[in-house]
């Protein structure tokens, strides 16, 4: 119809994102709706994810961002757009998740711009997590909600997901600009020329927010956290996997004698298979039942995982990394060389189709972006398999950050033989899915609850005390406090409306972190339906 057409081509016009950009206040909120300690953000990079060498932080040059809330402004930009587009009315729908800050905060979006841009109805699609995720990438919408969190220590990783055909990039933005500042800045000629590459990403973000407006900033997230005192151990991180349960300890323990820490999580688990996983939900899950190379402990400080030790070239082109001869998969299988090549491979290649293939050319594997244009096989893959226990990568580029990447679920191993098994079914189920970590997925009921069970074929599974961590899938926030003040659940995270009543608790704690929420524009939706 006539309205379908309209609004497919609204986004396409800048000055209409700007004037949603510009038409409510973010500090509403962070204050009144999360009341969290959560930041009104106008930029997209989070502060505090990464500092430059003499220690200042990558938000020094724009602190403030920009298209900041001003509904004078905004209604000057929205009538200049709705001329522009020969309209006066015009309908949009905002796609969003269905858990209880997503529908509050969505809500209050849609009140300010129907108040503040005359003309404009805005309709809410709230959907459970996946089906969120699955429409966005389909390019189901006009405008959508979303979050990121850093999947290494670099503005980098808030970035490059905006380029041209990018698996994130839902909002459909292509810009010569600024697909030419991230490549270089990337693999390109500033890739190790520090000074000039932070300065060049800082001015591709002012170009892909403050010019292009393609993304409309939210929030800085922090949360409010309260947690049983008996419950200890439980290690938050910045990025990959948000917690680790692997040092965890309790004193209680369920109907069977076993050490037990109860959840609650507002989402199911999208996807076990690290190849296909896209999602913060789907990396916790992994970050605890699998291990790679390395594996992140308190304060992300790496740890050895698979590997037990590794040696790095002087130029920082090589790495060699010595697995460790105890290292098994939950079947029995000894864990080689072999499925870390395999998993690198699978994640390179394009008939896997995995969005996160990117994180190939961020660690700067050898051959990566040939082999992931089909231009190379992926056995030209810059990864070899000495023997059983030693591994070799080459990099194309130093990156001072490399170990870290290997962190991240997917450089998770994979065992072939099963994978292939399983075909379509791998990481769908608990039985579906092999475990190298710290715990098995030992049950997983949709819309329901799913768990972690000590895996006791772990290397390290003596140092691992907790025998079960189980998940409530709970989307409501005042339901999830009720069930902490009935001992349901061990900890749970605060709202406006709940955290006065626990303001004095001596167990309440912050945890704030680099992850940013934003509002998506469609750009290019006429291609979309």
């Amino acid at each position: 119809t006539e309205d379908i057409v309209a609004a497919q081509a609204l986004f396409s016009n800048v000055n209409a994102r700007k004037a949603v950009a510009m038409a409510f206040d973010k500090s509403y909120i962070t204050d009144l709706i999360l009341g969290n300690g959560s930041l009104p953000t106008d930029y997209l990079v989070p502060l505090g994810l990464s500092t430059d060498a003499n220690g200042d932080d990558f938000r020094a040059a724009y602190p403030d961002g920009w298209n900041h809330f001003d509904v004078a402004m905004a209604q000057e930009y929205w009538a200049t757009a709705l001329s522009e587009l020969g309209i006066t009315e015009i309908s949009i729908e905002l796609l969003t998740y269905d858990s209880d800050s997503s529908k509050k905060i969505s809500e209050y979006i849609q009140g300010q711009l129907e108040s503040n841009l005359p003309g404009l109805t805005v309709t809410l699609n709230q959907q459970p997590f996946e089906n969120k995720l699955a429409l966005a990438e389909q390019g189901q919408f006009e405008l959508q909600f979303a979050g990121w969190g850093p999947d290494y220590p670099d503005p980098m990783t808030f970035l490059d997901m905006w380029i041209s055909g990018s698996g994130h990039n839902d909002a459909g933005y292509s810009s010569d600009d600024y697909d030419s500042m991230i490549a270089a800045s990337k693999t390109g000629e500033l890739a190790t020329k520090y000074d000039e590459r932070w300065t060049t990403l800082q001015e591709a973000e002012a170009l892909l927010i403050g010019e292009d407006a393609v993304l409309i900033p939210l929030y800085q997230r922090s949360l409010k956290i309260v947690q049983r005192e008996y419950v200890e151990g439980i290690i938050a991180h910045t990025f990959g996997g948000d917690y680790t349960f692997k040092r965890a300890t309790t004193t209680q323990t369920n109907d069977d004698g076993l050490t037990q820490i109860n959840l609650p999580d507002s989402s199911d688990i999208p996807s076990m298979n690290t190849s296909l996983a896209t999602d913060s939900v789907s990396f916790q899950a992994a970050a605890n039942v699998l291990e790679g190379l390395v594996m992140l402990g308190e304060n992300d400080v790496v740890e050895p995982g698979v590997a037990e030790s590794w040696d790095i070239s002087a130029d920082g082109l090589n790495y060699t990394f010595h697995l460790r001869e105890d290292a098994v998969w939950s079947n029995g299988d000894p864990v080689t060389a072999d499925d870390f090549v395999y998993a690198f491979q699978k994640l390179a290649d394009p008939a896997t189709g995995s969005q996160y293939n990117f994180m190939i050319e961020t660690a700067s594997i050898a051959n990566g972006a040939a082999v992931m244009a089909g231009e190379a096989g992926v056995e030209e893959l810059g990864i070899t398999a000495v023997d059983a226990q030693t591994l070799e990568i080459q990099l194309e580029i130093a990156v001072p950050y490399f170990i870290k990447v290997m962190a991240f679920p997917s450089f998770y191993p994979l065992n072939q033989a099963f994978v292939e098994e399983q075909g379509d079914l791998f990481g769908t189920s608990p039985e579906t899915t092999l475990y190298n970590g710290a715990f098995v997925l030992s049950k997983w009921e949709i819309g329901l609850t799913y768990e972690y069970a000590k895996n006791d074929t772990y290397w390290d599974a003596d140092a691992t005390t907790v025998d079960v961590v189980n998940f409530r899938i709970v989307k409501d926030t005042n339901t999830a406090v009720n069930m902490y003040e009935t001992g349901e659940i061990d900890r749970v995270g605060l709202d406006a409306d709940n955290l006065p009543a626990y303001l004095d608790d001596p167990n309440l704690f912050d945890k704030s972190d680099t992850v940013s929420f934003y509002l998506v524009f469609n750009i290019n939706n006429n291609d979309q339906y």
